[in-house]
């Protein structure tokens, strides 16, 4: 009887430990950004990567606004943290101008089903986060629910550029 005492608490110790490690990886080394699409779950072909990549850097170039999308696979963290980790992401990389804070990091996990849009606060006047639910909602996901992750990202971009560009 004791030893099954002593063996659970063991176990259930070893468990956590195992993956609270799996977890909060990004958590403890959060990923280099490698450009403005940061594809860790591997969703985009090299051209929808590609595709993707050039409508951000001329969109940059253009207003000065930086827009990166970074896929997490679930393994790398649980959906309660998925928000939170896309928003540590997105200061841990700087996105957007020091001085204007406008950057917008697009955060997805088709494994954990989330996304997440974090917008820096040079960006909320101009999108709200109402509008960007409803990108979200009926842009995004309904292409994601068919699995069509880079009709969905591409349109979700089109929008959010749409709100932007004045």
């Amino acid at each position: 009887m004791k030893i099954k005492l002593i063996i659970v608490p063991i176990f259930l110790f070893s468990f956590q430990l195992i993956f609270g490690q799996i977890n909060n990886d990004f958590s403890k080394e959060l990923p280099k950004n490698t450009g403005w699409v940061n594809d860790f779950e591997n969703i985009f072909s090299t051209g929808q990567e590609n595709s993707l990549d050039s409508i951000l850097s001329a969109f940059e170039k253009k207003t000065t606004i930086e827009i990166a999308i970074i896929t997490i696979p679930k393994i790398m963290t649980t959906a309660e943290n998925f928000d939170n980790l896309v928003v540590q992401i997105s200061n841990y990389w700087g996105l957007g101008k020091k001085d204007k804070n406008n950057g917008i990091l697009i955060g997805v996990s088709k494994g954990l089903r989330s996304i997440r849009i974090s917008n820096g606060l040079g960006i909320e006047s101009i999108l709200t986060d109402e509008q960007t639910k409803k990108i979200i909602e009926n842009t995004i996901i309904p292409n994601f629910k068919v699995e069509n992750y880079y009709q969905g990202t591409l349109k979700g971009i089109a929008e959010i550029i749409k709100n932007l560009d004045h």
